[in-house]
């Protein structure tokens, strides 16, 4: 084998090699669940958001001990080999016990960990991170032996995602930098915003504690909390609300809806802007709402969709169903 010709193998087997990080480098905590209304099991769940069509290899989605007696124990992993994330992009890891209806675009990791009565997940110091490893993450291993708040992983090793929360333990440690927090108490369930794609963000999550499968409780929520925040476990989130005063959402409507090929944007005085996104946030159709209707393209299948409005720099999102 010539010179030139090794280069330009090797040039190549390296392209495929960014390629495929390049896939899975936008794998991302999506919507975490550590303690449902009632008994734990079989209602916890992890689930995470990456490319649609991606296919995993050497992830691990981990749980790490924050007590500062064990802190860096890993206390569940999930190995994530040759797993093709569907058209939402979205992976639900949980228990079929619990989440028998898992929308069909949506990767379900049906596990019993999480029909352990009692529940696999901890409540109070805790870490959640999703981590690319050649090398496999161990349960059990104590990836923090000199307690330094690092976590001390495999040789080539990237922690891609992480968010964890405290319960006021001054000497408990939370890896990857962020602490979620919250008006009272920790979190029973976290969620991402849906627009917010950024890696180890703080501002990119909502949380609060539960007072049903999917309501909060109001008083006992994170100061950023949207207004219409709840669950949607295998589907893609919905913070509906940001920054937009109660009265303003009510008054803006969609109808028909489900619509086939119109909608109107009722509620609007003026041109705004808006946007209508598929599932995996991706942008199909876009403008100034002008009288209010939005024509939808033959192309567009039947489905589930997001419209966007944006009014004084806040955005408002609604969810539309498009039929035959």
């Amino acid at each position: 084998m010539n010179l030139t010709y090794r280069i330009s193998a090797f040039c190549f087997l390296f392209s495929l090699f960014l390629l495929g990080s390049h896939a899975q480098a936008q794998l991302l905590l999506n919507e975490i669940v550590v303690n449902p209304q009632g008994s734990d099991e079989p209602f916890e769940f992890i689930e995470l958001k990456g490319n649609p069509g991606s296919t995993l290899n050497n992830i691990y989605v981990c749980v790490f001990e924050g007590d500062s007696a064990s802190a860096g124990n890993c206390d569940l992993v999930i190995p994530l080999n040759n797993i093709t994330l569907g058209s939402n992009g979205l992976l639900l890891i949980a228990t079929s016990l619990g989440f028998a209806n898992v929308p069909a675009a949506t990767t379900f990791i049906d596990t019993l960990n999480f029909g352990i009565p009692g529940g696999v997940l901890e409540n109070g110091n805790t870490t959640f991170a999703v981590i690319f490893s050649p090398i496999p993450i161990v349960h059990n291993a104590d990836y923090d032996t000199n307690n330094d708040g690092t976590l001390d992983l495999p040789s080539g090793a990237i922690l891609q995602d992480a968010v964890g929360w405290n319960n006021g333990d001054l000497t408990a440690l939370i890896y990857g930098g962020v602490v979620l927090t919250q008006s009272a108490g920790t979190p029973d369930a976290a969620v991402r915003f849906f627009e917010n794609t950024t890696p180890f963000s703080k501002p990119a999550w909502y949380n609060g504690d539960l007072t049903g499968s999917t309501n909060f409780d109001s008083l006992e929520i994170s100061s950023n909390f949207p207004i219409g925040g709840f669950l949607t476990p295998g589907d893609f989130n919905v913070p509906n609300l940001v920054g937009i005063e109660n009265a303003i959402a009510t008054q803006i409507e969609i109808y028909p809806n489900p619509c086939s090929n119109q909608f109107r944007i009722s509620g609007l005085q003026n041109e705004v802007p808006y946007k209508v996104c598929d599932l995996a946030g991706r942008t199909l159709i876009q403008g100034l709402t002008s009288d209010g209707i939005v024509e939808i393209p033959n192309t567009m299948a039947s489905g589930t969709y997001f419209v966007s409005i944006t009014l004084k720099e806040k955005v408002l999102v609604k969810k539309l169903i498009i039929t035959p």
